[in-house]
């Protein structure tokens, strides 16, 4: 199978653009949700391209950048605008990747997908993703974010989504082709490489997906049923008022260090659960999901606050 990457940009010998994310409980997951198959969705042999459907799309490219999630996520973006507007905008694969860049590079997908959520997404011409002579940009340009401005910001809320929605596959599969049919697609990780899918089709006999490939039009590329490597933090986006309670819980964290479970606040702070009956309590009226634990190493101590145990 053709790599997505020129060589040229592959950085010893692969990418790590896309790093591989651990799994939180309080994602929505496909069976999380109403999800019926619809009859009218074209099969694998008859194929199905959204670009065909609702128009082309101009491809990214990334350059010598890790920023491929962000990539994706705004091309996935452009293609929902063009399905519910019928009108192509350019939107900026820098103002997702610079709010959301790991020190090393690259990003996890699912801190993309959050963007376009929380914030929505700006215009490309607003936050320009290639350099003042539109050449692809470098790590360094990828990651300014100085000129995100309120203003911009506020207009960014034109794209904004309400949730994502994990697949939880490694492997090309049915759901995958109805996601494509009545989502418009979805980002995905293969390979260390984040990349947004929106066509399916059979390639020499086997059921297979086609990207929107990052680094020009020449790279698209199709990833077959029997691919060898696995796909990876499959999401995508859709309208849900009613979520599932378990999204606004939050984290049970386990020192590994000291044994002692806290509660991570939305203030990024620690506090300790001091004993099973405050644990009960904090599950019964849906804080926690208390047979959900994240084990860690150890745990900043400056970011452990006052607990209830010391509230006089």
């Amino acid at each position: 199978m053709r790599n997505a990457i020129p060589l040229k940009y592959r950085i010893r010998g692969t990418h790590k653009g896309a790093i591989p994310q651990k799994r939180d409980y309080r994602d929505i997951v496909l069976g999380d949700i109403a999800y019926t198959p619809d009859p009218k969705c074209p099969s694998w042999e008859e194929g199905y391209d959204n670009e065909e459907k609702y128009g082309t799309l101009d491809r990214n490219h990334q350059g010598f950048s890790l920023s491929c999630t962000g990539q994706a996520v705004s091309k996935y973006l452009e293609m929902l605008n063009l399905i519910e507007t019928k009108k192509k905008e350019r939107l900026s694969s820098r103002y997702v990747y610079s709010q959301i860049y790991l020190q090393n590079g690259g990003a996890y997908i699912r801190d993309a997908v959050s963007i376009p959520v929380k914030q929505g997404v700006a215009l490309e011409k607003d936050i320009p993703s290639y350099d003042i002579n539109g050449n692809p940009p470098s790590e360094a340009l990828m990651r300014i974010n100085s000129d995100i401005t309120d203003e911009i910001r506020e207009k960014a809320k034109k794209y904004k989504s309400l949730k994502y929605v994990w697949l939880d596959a490694d492997k090309v599969n049915d759901d995958m082709r109805q996601i494509i049919w009545q989502n418009g697609g979805f980002p995905s990780g293969y390979n260390g490489h984040c990349e947004y899918f929106s066509k399916f089709g059979l390639v020499n006999g086997r059921k297979a997906i086609r990207s929107m490939g990052s680094y020009g039009e020449i790279s698209d590329r199709w990833i077959t049923e029997d691919s060898s490597h696995r796909m990876y933090d499959i999401m995508f986006l859709v309208d849900l008022p009613n979520p599932p309670d378990k999204i606004n819980m939050l984290k049970i964290i386990l020192d590994n260090t000291t044994k002692k479970q806290y509660l991570l606040g939305k203030d990024g702070k620690y506090r300790w659960i001091y004993n099973e009956v405050l644990l009960n309590e904090l599950h019964d009226s849906g804080i926690v999901d208390k047979n959900h634990v994240e084990p860690r190493d150890s745990i900043d101590s400056l970011l452990i606050t006052d607990t209830w145990a010391c509230i006089k």
